[in-house]
């Protein structure tokens, strides 16, 4: 990935986040571009990107063989929202993790909209369990069947997600 498309991700994810969190969240993404295992799916829409997700490793140190990855950001640019980019972006990750292998998928988000793509709430742990104050929240997609009730023990993520403040769900409660 050039330092250009790096540049539009980020600048992406500022946007659709908005003055409150975008400051924040477009140097994390910029941060989650530069690891080797990332995945970055887009979905285009008139010759620029109007959306996109990042997948990061997730995992369970007692069961590191199991592929599992973190969701964060999604985002969508404000202009495109409500426009079924979302969606399409939901529907092409999905396809292209289950395609590489991926057991399951975890996401720190709001509990209206990954339902409506197989996302279930979880009681497997966060990196800080005890900042998630929000329990439903905390969801995973199952893409290998039975691996979820496998899994257990702590986790841990790459470590631009290991500082509390991205698990700490106090401020949405």
């Amino acid at each position: 990935m050039t330092p250009n498309e790096i540049n539009t991700i980020a600048n992406l994810h500022r946007m659709a986040f908005g003055p409150s969190e975008g400051e924040e969240i477009a140097p994390l993404a910029k941060a989650l571009l530069s690891h080797p295992e990332t995945i970055s799916i887009s979905v285009h829409r008139g010759g620029k990107i109007a959306g996109n997700v990042l997948f990061t490793p997730f995992v369970f140190q007692d069961h590191p063989d199991a592929k599992c990855f973190l969701l964060a950001p999604c985002g969508v640019l404000p202009e495109y929202q409500g426009q079924g980019v979302g969606k399409e972006l939901m529907q092409t990750s999905i396809a292209h993790l289950a395609s590489v292998g991926t057991d399951a998928v975890f996401v720190l988000g709001v509990p209206t909209f990954y339902p409506r793509y197989g996302f279930v709430p979880t009681e497997k742990q966060t990196p800080y369990p005890t900042l998630l104050t929000i329990p439903e929240s905390w969801m995973v997609l199952e893409l290998t069947a039975g691996i979820v009730d496998r899994l257990d023990g702590k986790t841990r993520a790459i470590p631009q997600f290991m500082q509390p403040q991205w698990w700490d769900t106090s401020q949405y409660d």
